[in-house]
């Protein structure tokens, strides 16, 4: 049983939810977002039509993409023909105001204070950073509310110990990284979670076995498929190497620690991910598996590294800052945007992180999932490299949860010392 001051009425609830789909929906219309200004949009657009043509082969150069959303606008465009456009951006935006409910129910289950959760719902159903990427095209916004609907019921099931809970996140994180893969950086420490939470005993092993299994399974037509027709077993998505290599060479160095003029030629190759070293690559790559590619791409980074030792440190650090900074980075947005990103993010980053290191020194076995979401983020970041975006959509929304609750902690402590000063 959770034990809860008062719980969210259904009324609240659903003026959380209101209040989410309005801030969405005005957000797409004035914002002036383009909903088309997501460059992976064209890849995504042209898989599905391949998908309805009947060539099932999500193959890139780089990587084999993740299959969930190209899939999903495939069967929008067979069931809506020319009206998919709008479908998709109507279920974005209600996946999105629907996942506010559950960070609103998720904050109830773990704080367990009312204040707590009706600030939590109401400051994210108007967070302008997770706004941004509610109705632009791709996968980051299905993502997102998969992956938060997936942690609702960790911690469902964390509390309350039902195993119908650990089968539904197990679920909705399988359809989760089948939408992105970096997801797969957090698996292993929930997995561990599972064992310190309730140690290493015959509970927590079943724990971890059915988890493994449910995404064995879901994962398991996609991976065979892979296997016959690209010759390598895929989870979600390959592309490790491509990935590593993508962040550790001459230009996307450049790109990240020193970038070129916004707007500029060089800006915009670099940007659209035309490295040189995919270039000198070409010739070796002709003819090659893609497994084979993905291995010479790893060490083509590799090397990298390790001729370029004081780049790679320099490279780990921005890296590192870019993770763990609030906002956007100056060097890729105009001054007033990212002021205004930094105005309204840093507060939620200040107090996530004050409450969130408080919470784990009270109790830390309580708040592992939010460890293991932070912990993944990071090693994605530093072996990869440091996407704001990834960050956005997968540990933001918690922030803005913890920083609720430290909030709330906050204006309880003014209100103590207040009260001890009129007494006097």
């Amino acid at each position: 049983m959770i034990k809860i001051d008062k719980k969210i009425s259904r009324q609240e609830l659903l003026f959380i939810i209101i209040l989410a789909l309005i801030a969405r929906l005005l957000f797409a219309f004035y914002s002036g977002v383009d909903k088309f200004e997501n460059n992976d949009w064209i890849r995504y657009d042209i898989q599905s039509a391949n998908i309805l043509n009947g060539n099932f082969n999500l193959e890139t150069s780089l990587f084999i993409t993740a299959p969930l959303f190209s899939y999903l606008v495939a069967g929008l465009k067979f069931i809506f023909s020319t009206n998919y456009i709008s479908v998709l951006e109507f279920l974005q935006i209600l996946l999105g105001a629907l996942s506010v409910a559950y960070m609103t129910k998720t904050t109830e289950i773990i704080f367990k204070k009312h204040s707590t959760s009706l600030l939590c719902g109401t400051l994210y159903a108007i967070y302008p950073i997770t706004l941004y990427y509610t109705h632009i095209f791709g996968q980051e916004s299905i993502f997102q509310s998969l992956f938060i609907f997936s942690i609702f019921f960790l911690y469902k099931h964390l509390i309350v110990a039902k195993k119908v809970d650990l089968v539904k996140f197990a679920v909705l994180f399988s359809l989760a990284l089948l939408t992105k893969s970096h997801i797969l950086l957090i698996l292993p420490f929930i997995l561990l979670s599972l064992i310190a939470i309730k140690g290493a005993n015959f509970k927590s092993l079943q724990d971890i076995f059915i988890v493994v299994v449910v995404i064995f399974l879901i994962s398991l037509p996609y991976g065979i498929y892979n296997k016959i027709v690209n010759g390598v077993y895929v989870v979600s998505s390959s592309g490790q190497g491509g990935l590593f290599l993508s962040g550790h060479n001459d230009d996307s160095y450049a790109f990240i620690v020193h970038s070129p003029p916004k707007g500029t030629p060089e800006y915009k190759r670099i940007a659209n991910m035309d490295y040189k070293v995919l270039d000198q690559l070409a010739p070796q790559l002709r003819g090659l598996t893609h497994n084979e590619k993905q291995n010479l791409y790893l060490k083509t980074g590799v090397d990298w590294v390790i001729l370029n030792p004081q780049k790679s440190i320099e490279l780990f650090v921005a890296n590192m800052k870019n993770f763990l900074m609030p906002g956007f980075n100056i060097q890729h947005h105009p001054f007033k945007k990212w002021f205004f990103a930094l105005l309204l993010s840093a507060p939620i980053f200040i107090f996530a992180y004050i409450e969130i290191i408080k919470s784990v020194v009270i109790d830390y076995k309580k708040h592992l999932p939010i460890i293991s979401i932070f912990l993944g983020m990071l090693l994605f970041s530093v072996i990869f490299y440091s996407q704001n975006r990834f960050r956005v959509i997968t540990i933001e929304p918690f922030y803005v949860m913890y920083a609720s609750s430290g909030f709330i902690a906050f204006i309880n402590y003014l209100a103590s010392i207040n009260n001890r000063g009129a007494s006097k």
